[in-house]
């Protein structure tokens, strides 16, 4: 049993459910944008299946920093929107990383320095986070409505990100760039653009971010926490 079944089994063991972020993803759009970048083959990534479950706070895994690289738009609203990630402690507070105009190919270098400061492209943008941990967002203009990975931000209510992890195993080529393995601390975020979730096909803005890594929520810690001390508690007893 992999280690996230085995957290599972756990928690409902002890009559605890942990909060899952999986979306439901509608028709084979998404699907078709992996396997279009997969060199040799199809995709051994299903978007349905292989979704991560806690995809709403991340931090930057590497001390070069974490590189974005935009993979496709198919949006009509592709020309405005833009793409970014805020302070998780102050959703308010955010740093652009791609705008509208950027395409396919487009890439982006962001830092978090000591003092809290964001940097993009190694030049200081004025704006300091509280620390190493940040969520995803997409701002829709033509919606009127900023799309957060922490789907309790978004005004509708709904899950507008999907995020999928590289298996160290597919190669993958991306616009303009040579072919390359697609690894296990990168991770391709796939977004829904319209409001209530629109038609669900999670390819309005698709993007690869490289040297992050996700962090479960204080909430699914704390279950996680109280089923392995319910455990501990268990085999006490039954000794």
């Amino acid at each position: 049993m992999n280690a996230r079944n085995l957290i599972l089994s756990l928690v409902a063991g002890f009559g605890l459910t942990l909060q899952s972020h999986a979306a439901m993803i509608s028709g084979s759009a998404l699907q078709t944008v992996l396997d279009g970048i997969t060199v040799g083959s199809d995709s051994s990534i299903n978007v349905q299946s292989d979704q991560l479950i806690n995809d709403e706070t991340w931090s930057i895994s590497a001390a070069s920093g974490a590189v974005a690289t935009l993979i496709i738009e198919l949006a009509g609203f592709a020309d405005t929107t833009s793409f970014g990630i805020y302070d998780v402690s102050n959703p308010g507070n955010f740093v652009e990383l791609m705008d509208g105009p950027s395409g396919p190919g487009a890439q982006t270098l962001v830092n978090i320095m000591a003092d809290g400061q964001v940097r993009v492209n190694f030049a200081d943008t004025g704006t300091f986070f509280a620390n190493n941990l940040f969520g995803f967002y997409i701002d829709v203009p033509g919606q009127g409505a900023r799309w957060h990975s922490e789907t309790d931000l978004n005004v509708d209510g709904v899950d507008h990100m999907v995020a999928l992890a590289g298996n160290d195993s597919d190669v993958v080529q991306l616009p303009g760039f040579a072919p390359g393995l697609w690894q296990s601390t990168e991770y391709i975020l796939a977004f829904e653009d319209l409001f209530n979730g629109g038609d669900r096909d999670y390819t309005d803005f698709v993007v690869m971010v490289a040297s992050i890594v996700p962090v479960p929520e204080p909430g699914s810690l704390a279950l996680l926490a109280l089923a392995l001390a319910g455990i501990g508690i268990s085999r006490r007893r039954r000794a």
